[in-house]
């Protein structure tokens, strides 16, 4: 009787056994899931719905084919890139984090004191942070609010640090080389040329040209460079052919690392005559990780390059196609490292940012006939240069679904959407008309005497008194806190009276006018299109400041955080915000813009997102920013935290009854 009851037992214990380790396998298998999250800075949802239906955007397809989408997701307002990233990592609006706008003023500092949001942190922990706390490994490279400058961030943090030297076109003048070691041979004498590099506030880099004619074929042809800092030729230099893109890096001093990206722009045959060498900022970035991890990624993928070059485009320094291809280097850099970091690190959560997108349309959104410079053509042209950006991010994205795992979740966001801008306002102009603001006798503003002064970005602005106690140097009693205030208002109010009246209004009819004369556009459309502008700006109750906000410390929708204006502005629709002070109106400083009410349909940002337990192929109607950072706490089992205001996304799990509501 023993033996078959002892084998019972055991039986018994084996499935008991079976049992427990399944349910541990379960709950491994539960708390085994990575997520990935890329934002992709001023993503449109119109325009992103618009290129996937052309088949432009084969990898944001096939995401949405098998994962879940918003189709009106929302952000947040204003809805600037710094705030609204805050919004994302955290949960929590602007009076919870600090961020309330791209730049602002700080309490206890002069009134001309601006703050960049994207080098202050929150003032609530983000999901790297947070999710590290409880025991996650977290990775952030470049993404806004995650500067390992500032504290301790995720455990593998990459961001940029600065510019060195802004880019150049550097004139070289050739002379016959000498005193170099280990040089190629050359068929026709070698030539060297010195380049000095002004590096901020370290010493000169002096960096070394060789020129090297490597083709036997009797004529003068340079045709190979090497860039040295010691006329040594070895692994550390850098060897180009021809026109062929190059870089080097450059030890600024005992612990950092930068580098330049460069192009020879000279016509080979014709050395030893004056020639000139592109290159673009000197840059590097900051690492948080392991000891050796910035010297890992450097080896692997090089020093932290620039993002673009607008300048040098501008100049004629470098042609479109060398622009796309330095703004392309920037976002596969982000993208490599990232991946590379997924990979060998295995992060439980992983985050990543990319700005083409945004950069882009900020000076290329010409959609707008009321836009200065607008022709059809032109709108055409600039448009496919906005394409180009979409059409590199998805490229980022098909590399990112190539690198997921069984476990992985991947989320595709922006941060808001952009809107065409015809006009610049001037808030400082209109405090400058009511008193408030004073300048001296060069017309430049006197911040000790001024009572206001507003602070613009994107198509927001912040007005700040300079009070006394709270501001360094402030002029205004206390006692007459409210009554300033009140006289801010007032004057936006009378500036409105002034908008309506069509005062102070510069508007380039010459680039309508010449529609005229292209076959897409005709006369007709022109007259309607006018008188609908008139109506609109002079019958309709919108004027350029749609929103003019009194800060009470009651309404959320205020920004009611210290770091906040006084008075907030929101421009309407077409409206940028210009620091100027000589006209309420002017030409727009960029074509596109955004910072505006967040309830605008070409301010809505996208949401995707794909993974096991995820719908495939379902849209659902409506999410917001603030839902993201809960949405991942939940699938990495996290508690969420008691700031975070964004709800769990619903709609998108498979089979979660919690998870079933009408769509």
């Amino acid at each position: 009787m023993r033996k078959p009851i002892f084998a019972i037992i055991i039986i018994l214990h084996l499935f008991l056994f079976g049992i427990i380790n399944g349910a541990e396998a379960a709950e491994h298998q539960e708390t085994d899931r990575k997520v990935i999250l890329v934002s992709f800075d001023g993503m449109k949802n119109d325009f992103t719905n618009k290129y996937v239906k052309e088949n432009k955007l084969p990898h944001i397809k096939q995401l949405r084919d098998n994962g879940v989408s918003a189709k009106k997701p929302s952000t947040i307002t204003p809805s600037l890139t710094a705030p609204s990233h805050a919004a994302i990592a955290t949960g929590a609006a602007p009076d919870q984090t600090g961020i309330v706008s791209n730049h602002w003023h700080e309490p206890n500092k002069t009134l001309d004191n601006d703050d960049s949001g994207f080098q202050e942190k929150s003032q609530v922990p983000p999901l790297w942070i947070e999710a590290r706390k409880q025991g996650k490994i977290t990775a952030t490279i470049a993404f806004p609010g995650a500067n390992p400058k500032e504290d301790k961030q995720g455990n593998y943090s990459i961001y940029f640090e600065k510019t060195w030297s802004p880019s150049n076109l550097e004139p070289l003048t050739f002379t016959k080389a000498a005193e170099w070691v280990h040089s190629p041979k050359s068929f026709t004498p070698l030539q060297e040329a010195k380049l000095t590099l002004n590096i901020k506030n370290e010493r000169d880099q002096l960096i070394h040209i060789l020129a090297i004619d490597s083709t036997d074929d009797q004529q003068q042809n340079y045709d190979t460079f090497i860039l040295s800092q010691d006329k040594k030729v070895d692994p550390a230099d850098s060897i180009v052919k021809g026109k062929q893109w190059g870089s080097l890096s450059l030890q600024i001093n005992d612990q950092k690392t930068a580098g330049f990206w460069f192009k020879m722009k000279a016509n080979n045959k014709d050395l030893p005559l004056p020639a000139q060498l592109y290159r673009t900022a000197v840059t590097s970035g900051q690492f948080n990780g392991p000891k050796g991890f910035a010297d890992e990624i450097q080896e692997e993928f090089g020093f932290y390059p620039a993002q673009d070059d607008d300048t040098a485009l501008k100049k004629g320094w470098i042609t479109r196609k060398e622009y796309k291809e330095i703004s392309t280097r920037f976002v596969m850099w982000i993208t490599k490292v990232s991946l590379y970091i997924k990979q060998k690190y295995n992060p439980d959560l992983l985050m990543f940012y990319t700005p083409q997108i945004d950069h882009e349309q900020h000076k290329y959104l010409l959609i707008d006939p009321r836009q200065p410079g607008y022709s059809p053509e032109k709108s055409k042209e600039y448009m496919s240069y906005i394409e180009w950006s979409y059409q590199l991010a998805d490229k980022v994205v098909g590399e990112t679904m190539n690198s997921l795992n069984e476990n992985d979740y991947l989320f595709i966001v922006s941060d808001h959407g952009m809107e065409p801008a015809h006009s610049t306002l001037s808030p400082n102009k209109v405090l400058k008309d009511a008193g408030l603001l004073t300048v001296d006798q060069k017309n430049k503003i006197n911040f000790t005497e001024s009572k206001a002064y507003a602070i613009p970005s994107g198509s927001a602005a912040h007005v700040y008194i300079n009070l006394q106690n709270r501001e360094k140097d402030g002029i205004v009693p206390i006692g007459e806190y409210e009554s300033v205030q009140g006289q801010i208002i007032q004057a936006f109010k009378e500036a409105e009276i002034k908008y309506k009246r069509g005062e102070d209004i510069e508007y380039d009819m010459k680039a309508i006018m010449s529609a005229i004369h292209t076959d897409s556009f005709s006369f007709r459309k022109l007259q309607e299109h006018v008188k609908d502008f008139w109506k609109h700006l002079f019958r309709q109750k919108i004027h350029p400041y749609e929103k003019v906000m009194k800060n009470t410390n009651k309404n959320k929708t205020l920004l009611d955080h210290q770091n906040s204006g006084d008075v907030v502005l929101i421009g309407a629709p077409g409206y940028v915000m210009g620091s100027g002070i000589a006209k309420n109106v002017s030409p727009p400083i960029e074509l596109g813009t955004h910072g505006g009410d967040a309830d605008r349909s070409m301010l809505r940002p996208v949401f995707m997102a794909t993974g096991a337990d995820f719908y495939k192929g379902k849209q659902i109607s409506s999410m917001s920013n603030l839902d993201i950072a809960p949405t991942i706490y939940d699938l990495l089992e996290l508690d969420i935290p008691s700031f975070v205001e964004g709800k769990k996304i619903k709609g998108i799990y498979r089979d979660r009854t919690d998870d079933k509501i009408p769509q």
